[in-house]
């Protein structure tokens, strides 16, 4: 189990401080008495959000600790890309190291990307839309959980997220 105020990284919704837990009322569909965490998204914080705490459906995990997070940083070298593939298929391929819940993932996606964006660039072509949002999204899910464990503004550690590509 999660304690009160830690956080954790929560499915789609990103980093999440677990505010308490709270015992569900019976209702359709659901079992009475169900144990919830009750989650504020980091990025909104006027959202809660309830959910069991043995929910199996989205991925709920402890963040990653600063060792964890400058050794993925220094390995991001070694991190292959994806594979090049139909656009439907690539686009396959971002979603689900999208919806991972890994950081390891995600950083294959920013490299992938920031490879593609580039390559695009030099040839004189756009930035697809797909690749953009993409690209964005992951970009977004690094920063936050990087920002949290490293105990930084978001600026900071987008700057040593986008320095640590740059640099290798």
């Amino acid at each position: 189990m999660f304690c009160i105020g830690e956080f954790i990284s929560y499915g789609n919704s990103g980093v999440c401080e677990v505010m308490g837990t709270e015992v569900m009322e019976p209702s359709a569909g659901s079992p009475a008495g169900r144990e919830c965490y009750i989650l504020r998204p980091l990025h909104d914080q006027s959202c809660k959000i309830m959910t069991p705490v043995d929910n199996q459906k989205v991925i709920m995990r402890n963040l990653i600790s600063p060792e964890e997070t400058k050794q993925l940083l220094e390995d991001i070298p070694q991190i292959e890309t994806l594979p090049e593939q139909s656009a439907r298929q690539q686009e396959i391929s971002y979603s689900k190291a999208l919806h991972s819940g890994n950081c390891r993932e995600w950083l294959c996606l920013v490299k992938t990307l920031t490879q593609r964006i580039e390559s695009r660039r030099q040839k004189g072509k756009k930035v697809t839309a797909t690749d953009d949002r993409y690209f964005k999204a992951a970009t977004e899910k690094l920063v936050e959980e990087f920002s949290v464990v490293l105990k930084m503004d978001a600026g900071e550690a987008k700057d040593m997220l986008m320095g640590a590509f740059e640099n290798s």
